[in-house]
C-alpha cells in the first residue's frame, strides 16, 4: 500500500523533505510507518520525533503512544507536526 507523509516545522529539516510517499506492506500500522521513517531518515528525525509530536491520519489525531493500534490503508495521508506552543500573553 502507498501512503503520503507530510512533515511540518523543524521535522522538515530533520527529514530533509517536506512530503514523501512510502510503500508499506498491507496491514501496516502507524508504528510500522514511524519505524520505517526512522530507518530511512536516521537518528536526526528519530530524535526530533522523540519529543511530543502531533500525528494526524487523514486529518484525525492519532496518539503516537498508541501507534501500534492505528492501522493504515492505501492512500492514507499522515501529517507529522511539531507541537503548537505560544499564544497571547
Amino acid at each position: 500500500m502507498r501512503v503520503t507523509v507530510l512533515f511540518g516545522g523543524q521535522l522538515v529539516e530533520a527529514a530533509g523533505v517536506h512530503r514523501e510517499e512510502l510503500e508499506l506492506p498491507e496491514g501496516s500500522s502507524l508504528a510500522d510507518l514511524l519505524g520505517e521513517l526512522g530507518r530511512i531518515h536516521g537518528p536526526r528525525l528519530t530524535s526530533a520525533m522523540a519529543g511530543r509530536v502531533l500525528v494526524l491520519v487523514n486529518g484525525r489525531s492519532a496518539e503516537p503512544s498508541r501507534a501500534g493500534e492505528v492501522r493504515l490503508s492505501d492512500g492514507d495521508f499522515i501529517s507529522i507536526l511539531p507541537p503548537v506552543s505560544g499564544g497571547l500573553t
